[in-house]
């Protein structure tokens, strides 16, 4: 397996666990700031609704991947994270939300 191959299941493993909403998953892979960051930019608190994702690609910027996730559902975001290798595992350093539309 390619270091490439790798990340791509780390990412995917992540985009379920929002999907399936997996709490101790999530705040697994995200580093606080990247945390709060997404807290603010999606509303706070409120849970949304995701009936699914779509990756939509990713650059590699050093040792650091950056991947785009698409998540749909009444009303759909893309997310635009930095994953950087943490101790061995593979964890959310920086995230925005890149994108939002009605569905």
């Amino acid at each position: 397996m390619t270091q490439d191959q790798g990340i791509d299941d780390v990412v995917d493993a992540h985009a379920k666990a929002i999907l399936t909403m997996d709490i101790a998953k999530i705040m697994d892979d995200l580093m606080p700031e990247p945390m709060m960051k997404l807290q603010e930019q999606a509303g706070g608190g409120t849970a949304l609704q995701i009936n699914s994702y779509e990756i939509l690609g990713h650059t590699r910027e050093g040792d650091d991947y950056w991947y785009d996730v698409k998540y749909i559902g009444p009303e759909s975001f893309t997310v635009h994270a930095r994953w950087s290798e943490i101790g061995g595992a593979w964890k959310i350093v920086d995230a925005d939300i890149a994108a939002r539309e009605e569905s």
